[in-house]
């Protein structure tokens, strides 16, 4: 044995110990010689170790940053395909219909958490062209692979972010029957960099999204150029040939894409020259919002969702506070200046502005909160889609009731109008 001050030492750990001395030696002697001199040679350390150190908080920084987008973009394209891209299966669910047993209003578990009956495809990338704006619109899309009519939900991204988010919401929904079409909008970090801003960081995205009236105008038409493009997307994926029922059509987003539900649901834009702009369009028969946009942003005032009827249901968190006019009560405003009638908002506590499109948390303490969070919003989303699109009275039940608020042991605040 190997005595050292007050620690006992093993030969093999003495011998691990020399290894790495020498392994240290030889590190040293790569680096630069450090001047003799005790002020400079301090400088010198610590420019080296500021090196490392930038380095390697810009890589965590940049890797926390852009992960909420979901992904590293898409491919660019210079023209639109010619043919749809070959869908691929990712879910293993047998293809049978959802029972129509009557939920009881105490039901423990959630609105259909599991995955749903049907196995779905998916479509990484299709490229639509709208020749009205000489704009091509990039979209990923999810589908059941059994024959049928279903309902068609658009979801709009966040500020910055791409089609290749939220998979977590939209692949579940597909799951349980329903067409997921998400539109990447101009505002796309990742897009931009495809059309020749090679520079161009997320956060630079996103400041441009709250500042462009440019990019406030384009979102909610994105959207409904895409409702224009159903027949045409039905004909170019051969496995969507005659599954949408474009009579049943509920948006939704996050964040920015919030703002942009509420732009289609007939909430009021001021634009520049443009105040009271309506983007309102009436093929949409229900609209999700996951951190809801209030006035003093994005165009939006008081007054600017007074004409909303559309069945509407918010989300938003005690933690949902990103932004300089963001609060919880600044997220339900939306719901509380509706139409009333086939109104919801969730508070639930906890959740902060991501929590709602991913069960990730940065803390690892805190992981079963956010899959807990993210359960709740999976559920109650569901449930609203079913309720307005498909008419389903169980689905309907489930949101008049205290089950939600019960399975989340209080957790979940339910408001309804």
């Amino acid at each position: 044995m190997i005595w050292t001050g007050f620690v006992t030492r093993s030969a093999e750990d003495s011998s691990k110990f020399k290894r790495a001395m020498f392994l240290l030696a030889h590190v040293r002697r790569l680096l630069p010689p450090l001047p003799r001199d005790y002020i400079r040679r301090r400088r010198a350390v610590r420019r080296i170790t500021n090196v490392f150190l930038i380095a390697s908080l810009s890589l965590i920084t940049a890797y926390f940053i852009t992960r909420p987008t979901g992904g590293t973009g898409f491919p660019a394209h210079n023209h639109p395909a010619k043919a749809a891209p070959a869908a691929s299966p990712v879910s293993s669910s047998p293809a049978a219909p959802p029972s129509a047993a009557p939920l009881p209003s105490n039901e423990a578990n959630g609105y259909e958490l599991e995955p749903g009956p049907y196995t779905v495809s998916e479509v990484e990338d299709l490229v639509l062209h709208d020749a009205n704006r000489d704009k091509d619109l990039h979209v990923r899309i999810f589908y059941p692979n059994v024959a049928g009519k279903f309902p068609v939900i658009v979801f709009s991204h966040g500020a910055g972010g791409s089609q290749t988010c939220c998979a977590g919401l939209t692949r579940h929904w597909a799951t349980y029957g329903y067409v997921t079409i998400q539109p990447t909008h101009g505002d796309s970090a990742a897009q931009r960099r495809n059309q020749g801003e090679e520079n161009i960081r997320f956060l630079q995205a996103v400041r441009d999204a709250l500042k462009k009236p440019a990019l406030w105008e384009s979102r909610p038409l994105d959207i409904s150029y895409v409702l224009d493009a159903l027949p045409a997307v039905g004909n170019r994926v051969p496995g969507l040939l005659g599954k949408i029922d474009a009579g049943r059509v509920g948006v939704g987003g996050h964040s920015m894409g919030s703002y942009t539900t509420e732009t289609i649901a007939g909430a009021l834009v001021d634009l520049p020259g443009q105040p009271g702009r309506n983007f309102g369009d009436p093929r949409v028969k229900a609209v999700l919002c996951l951190s809801p946009q209030g006035p003093g942003q994005f165009g939006l005032s008081d007054h600017s969702f007074d004409r909303i009827s559309l069945p509407y249901m918010g989300m938003t968190g005690s933690l949902d506070g990103l932004g300089p006019v963001a609060s919880p009560a600044w997220h339900k405003t939306p719901f509380e200046r509706s139409q009333p009638g086939d109104k919801y908002h969730l508070f639930i506590e906890g959740a902060n502005h991501m929590s709602f499109i991913r069960p990730r948390t940065l803390l690892p303490g805190r992981a079963e909160q956010g899959g807990n969070i993210f359960e709740y919003t999976n559920s109650a989303s569901l449930a609203f889609w079913d309720a307005y699109l498909k008419g389903d009275a169980r689905a309907k039940q489930y949101l008049q009731s205290d089950a939600l608020e019960k399975s989340s042991h209080g957790a979940v605040k339910l408001s309804r109008r």
